[in-house]
Order: structure tokens, then sequence, then C-alpha cells
């Protein structure tokens, strides 16, 4: 096997723990672990998974993370890398990524004989609360670094952390301004580069758009920065909206931005809510809907769990089980009034629910006259043609509506063959350039 082939295949092993909620909900630890003690931990721990002794690895996990990965796991899948990524060769110095809510994050990167890995090690209370093994992210071809200058900003009421990719043309005194766009996120925690396994779609558009000339903004969401403020009742409001609606103020009030061409683009649950966002603001100068849902969220998680369930033959008794109790949490999803209380529904209280519930994105998006675009991948298996369709119908005739369908790309936008499944993701890839392209073309047309 060749040294590419092995590489390619290695992809197939990225690990992502724990399961993250599917709405708002994060992973949590209260302040106090020192970033050295986070760090030497970080190294006992990769130095334990090298020399296999994978058990002492596993006693220092969390209840979590010990659920979703236990030791005959983590020795089936630490195998596999070995038997593809050949023997170790070095272990690299470890580094900080960012410490967020009390939780340390630390990249360790191991150098293998056919390939580099960076495990990334969460820490919190002396325990190990994330455990990911993944491929270092690397720019696409689209991208070109000498065109911008990423700085770091602040974003919203709870100051979360931000990247703002400012095109070198925007940074001279006699330039004229340029437009920009804020990336919304989709459902559950995400961190400012919307990072699923290897792949980095957020960073993907942010840089590739401030090559072209078109500033970009992007953050941390608020349910992952800031999980422990998620135990209680919340709407999309304080999950999405409020931090949105900063970050295009925050655009607004910087010198190298045009203020009238700002434009909100939101993917999944973000491209949903886009409608709702900019219905009635004069700061917000066209949305662009990226698989956006139009069908009610708690139906699409029970078509996802049906697909997912049925994807290799008919499914047994206990995951049939787990589709008819998503179905029946879904049913009373869909069924929540304002003033519910008692416990989450589907990993979010009632009241989110019964926000989305009086919410109908197709709607709301017929009555913008705003420039819009919309996006969808044929090979979408999360959002699909049926949740398109509605667009479809509601903005059909309407000279201000694009629509563009993409038949080789998945839910991220990235191209792939035959029939998805979940995997996918953890392929190292990119967003392809047509979409970066259609996005460019989109600003590109905004009245002057």
């Amino acid at each position: 096997m060749s040294d590419a082939t092995k590489k390619r295949r290695l992809t197939k092993l990225v690990i992502a723990m724990p399961v993250l909620a599917a709405l708002g909900v994060g992973m949590a630890g209260p302040a106090g672990h020192g970033q050295g003690a986070a760090e030497k931990l970080a190294i006992d721990v990769v130095n334990d998974v090298v020399n296999h002794r994978l058990a002492a690895v596993v006693a220092r996990f969390t209840p979590d993370v010990a659920q979703g990965l236990s030791l005959p796991a983590l020795e089936k899948m630490w195998e596999g890398v070995l038997s593809q990524g050949g023997a170790v060769r070095e272990i690299a110095p470890a580094r900080v990524d960012r410490v967020i809510a009390g939780v340390t994050v630390v990249i360790v990167p191991v150098w293998l004989e056919h390939a580099m890995l960076d495990l990334r090690i969460s820490v919190a209370n002396d325990k190990v609360a994330g455990f990911f093994i993944t491929q270092p992210w690397s720019a696409p071809d689209y991208v070109d670094r000498a065109k911008f200058t990423d700085l770091a900003v602040t974003v919203g009421p709870m100051a979360l952390g931000g990247t703002l990719s400012l095109p070198e043309m925007a940074a001279k005194e006699t330039a004229d301004r340029v437009p920009a766009v804020v990336l919304i996120h989709g459902s559950g925690p995400h961190d400012r580069d919307a990072t699923i396994g290897p792949n980095r779609p957020f960073r993907d558009i942010a840089e590739g758009l401030a090559s072209r000339g078109i500033a970009a903004l992007r953050y941390e969401k608020r349910t992952k920065a800031h999980p422990e403020r998620f135990a209680g009742t919340f709407t999309v409001w304080e999950e999405t909206i409020e931090d949105v609606i900063a970050a295009v103020a925050l655009l607004a009030g910087r010198q190298e931005i045009d203020a009238k061409k700002i434009v909100i683009v939101g993917h999944s649950l973000g491209g949903m809510l886009a409608p709702r966002i900019a219905a009635g603001r004069s700061d917000i100068a066209g949305v662009i809907i990226m698989s956006g849902p139009t069908r009610p969220i708690p139906l699409i998680m029970v078509v996802q769990a049906e697909y997912l369930a049925n994807l290799d033959g008919p499914a047994d008794e206990t995951t049939k089980k787990v589709v008819e109790e998503t179905k029946a949490e879904a049913t009373r999803a869909m069924m929540a009034k304002p003033g519910n209380v008692g416990p989450n529904i589907l990993r979010a209280p009632a009241r989110y629910w019964a926000d989305l519930n009086a919410y109908d994105p197709a709607a709301t998006a017929a009555k913008l006259s705003l420039p819009l675009l919309i996006l969808q991948g044929e090979r979408d298996y999360q959002v699909t043609a049926d949740d398109l369709k509605r667009f479809k119908t509601a903005l059909a005739g309407r000279r201000n509506v694009t629509i563009r369908e993409f038949p080789p790309l998945n839910h991220l936008f990235m191209p792939g063959e035959g029939r998805i499944r979940p995997q996918e993701y953890l392929k190292p890839g990119h967003v392809d350039p047509s979409v970066i392209e259609t996005l460019v073309g989109f600003m590109s047309s905004l009245p002057k």
C-alpha cells in the first residue's frame, strides 16, 4: 500500500469524543485548572497511548468520555491507527489551543511513519474531558494567505472569541471599504471554524472569501464557549440570534468595512434562522442560506434517525426502539407551547421548541426584499430536497432570490460519492471551490 493510500485510509480513524448534543448543550467544567498542569496531563496521556498503556488513559476519562470510548474501543482504534499510519516516530511539543469555561484544550502532534496526527486532549479538573484524533488542517488551493490578515475580535455580550479575516486591500488608508459576511453556525456547540473531525468548513469559507476581497467574521458559538449558561431554559435568541446581531454591528463599526454590504451566511440551523434575523433590519444587505431546514427540526431528527438506522439494511430491535423513542420525543417537541415547563425534550427545553414552532423560515424568507441566495448539496441527508422544495414554493417568481443546487456535495458542501454515511464527515476535505465562487458572485452582485 502506498503512503498516499495509507494517509487516505487513516482518515477513517478520526475519533471525536464525547458525542455532542444535538442542540445547544455542550461540555462544561468549572474554572481553575492551570494550563501547565493541563499540558502535563495531556502529555502523560499521549505517552500512555503511544506506549500502549491504554487502561491508564481510560482511567483518566470523565464518565461521559468513558461511556463513549471504552477500553476495548480505544484499543481497537489505536491498533487501526498503527496498522495504517505505521509506527510512532516522534511526539512533538504540546501546545494549548484554547481555554473555554474551565476546559483547557491541548494539542499534541504525533508523527507516524506515513502521516502526522494531532491528539487533542481536553482537560477539566485533572480529568480528560475530551479525546480527539485528527489530521492537521491545511488550506485549500483557493486560499491565498498573502491576500488577507486574521484579526482577533470579541463578539457579543459574552465576549466570544472571534476571527475577522480582513483583505489586505482594506488595510490601506486610501482603499475603498470592503464587503463582509458573518458566518452563522448550525445546531450544537461549534467553534469558530465549525470544526467536524479534520474539517473546518467555516475557515474554508472565511479564508476563501478573504482571498477574494471579502471580509469574513467567524466566532465561537455561545453554547461552545459558555455551555454552563445553558443548563436552564433558553431559545435560539440566546443560543444564536443575539450574537449574530452583535457581529453585524461589530463589522458596521469598522472603518475597513462597507456597512451597506454586510451579508449574513447561515449554515443548517443558522440558515434556518437567517431570514428571521434579517427581517425588518436595515443593517443587513443580503442573506445566504446554506442547507437551511424549512421543516420542523424534531421531524428532521426523526428522518435522520430512520436514515441511519436503515443504512446497512433492516434495523435490529434495539435500533428500532431508539427510532421510536426519537419519534415520541419529536412529537412532544412539536407540540410544545409557550409557558411549558418540565424536563428537556431532545436535549433542549420546551421553551426552545415552542419558539421554533411559531417560526416558518420559508414564509419569513418570502417577505424579504433583500437579495437572497439559497445553496443546497444534493447528497445532504440532514437537510434534504424536501426542505429546499418548501423554499422553492414560497419563493417562486421572486427576482431577489437565487437558488443553486450542487449534485456531488454533502451537508458540509464537500464532495463525495455514493450513498452518504456520517463517516464521510471525518475524511479531510474542503468546501468545494464552486461554492466559494457562487458566494463571491453573490457578494459582487450586491447593489452599488
